[in-house]
């Protein structure tokens, strides 16, 4: 499973607490509201509170009148249970209305289903975990979203145009999604100019395979270097830390990692390394990775060493983005 660091649990702990006591404040105020309303239905659950203590005051008493009395309190609650219903009923409501309407059912909002997390809470860490390495709103971009209309038809001299390449690719993003598996789907290479949809496409699949139930990680390289670095050096280090703390393991074990802008950072000694560590450790364990680069191969392998150049336009597959860049046509 994907490990996150201690304030991404205390985070989603905080907010499913608000979210349980929002909801049962709610219940309170309209239970007020409705008594204020129907003054029976006070009565009746003053009486049913009476029901419950006398139960409690005949079990505790032991003597040979108890189980009658017992009995006696379970009739006189059942009756009073379905006078309330009957009320509620001719008021157009459901015995619900006085509940709390809790947004995960299954859990009551608490994020445990027993002693197991809930589905309400898995969701949640991976969302927190995304945005909280990506600082971005994935809600903007999607499949829907993506247009075509912005890549020329001109053919080139393979005999195919830009829309028609690009719309290739948008497909296969599509059916990548669709069969995604976090053990068996391929690593991608994002590569052309800039403005040709790279990232919007990454994010968009980000989206999707979150909504699967994934754990996603999205960051520029740059963002996701300096925090690695100074997770590194700063006291004690990440690799002195609990498993659960380590940023390096988050990103080596998310389900999709993908990396925006290889090429942009700043390139040192750690980095270098980290980068190639973050691909190999990836390709070895079968994890996929989508990367995002304006660089064309020549420039990839002088910046880089031979072995990163090699696992990348050797494992991963390659989707050449190609037209003019969207964002300039956007603004004109």
């Amino acid at each position: 499973p994907m490990g996150f660091p201690k304030h991404i649990y205390r985070q989603a702990a905080s907010m499913l607490t608000d979210r349980r006591q929002k909801a049962e404040q709610e219940a309170i105020i309209r239970k007020q509201e409705l008594y204020a309303a129907l003054p029976e239905l006070r009565d009746i659950e003053r009486q049913l509170s009476d029901c419950g203590r006398g139960v409690i005051a005949a079990v505790a008493a032991r003597n040979g009148d108890a189980r009658v009395l017992v009995e006696q309190m379970k009739e006189r609650s059942l009756a009073l249970q379905k006078r309330r219903s009957n009320i509620l009923s001719d008021a157009g409501l459901s015995d619900e209305f006085l509940e709390p309407i809790y947004r995960c059912k299954l859990c009551k909002d608490s994020g445990y289903v027993g002693t197991r997390r809930c589905q309400c809470m898995e969701q949640l860490l991976r969302q927190l975990a995304s945005q909280e390495l990506g600082g971005t709103d994935l809600e903007h971009f999607r499949f829907e979203n993506f247009s075509l209309a912005y890549y020329g038809q001109e053919l080139t001299p393979d005999g195919s145009s830009a829309q028609q390449q690009m719309a290739g690719i948008f497909n296969y993003c599509q059916t990548y999604v669709r069969d995604f598996d976090p053990k068996h789907s391929p690593s991608l290479l994002f590569t052309g100019g800039t403005g040709l949809g790279k990232t919007h496409l990454s994010l968009a699949i980000a989206r999707e395979v979150i909504n699967k139930g994934h754990g996603v990680i999205y960051a520029s390289v740059q963002n996701l270097m300096a925090r690695l670095e100074e997770e590194r050096f700063q006291s004690g280090g990440y690799y002195g830390e609990e498993p659960e703390q380590r940023y390096m393991d988050m990103v080596l074990e998310a389900d999709l990692l993908i990396l925006d802008d290889l090429g942009t950072e700043f390139l040192n000694q750690f980095v270098s390394s980290c980068i190639y560590n973050l691909i190999n450790t990836r390709l070895l364990q079968n994890r996929p990775t989508i990367i995002n680069t304006n660089l064309l191969p020549p420039d990839m392998s002088k910046r880089y060493s031979d072995r990163l150049v090699s696992r990348l336009y050797g494992n991963y597959l390659r989707l050449n983005f190609v037209g003019k860049d969207v964002r300039l046509q956007k603004l004109r």
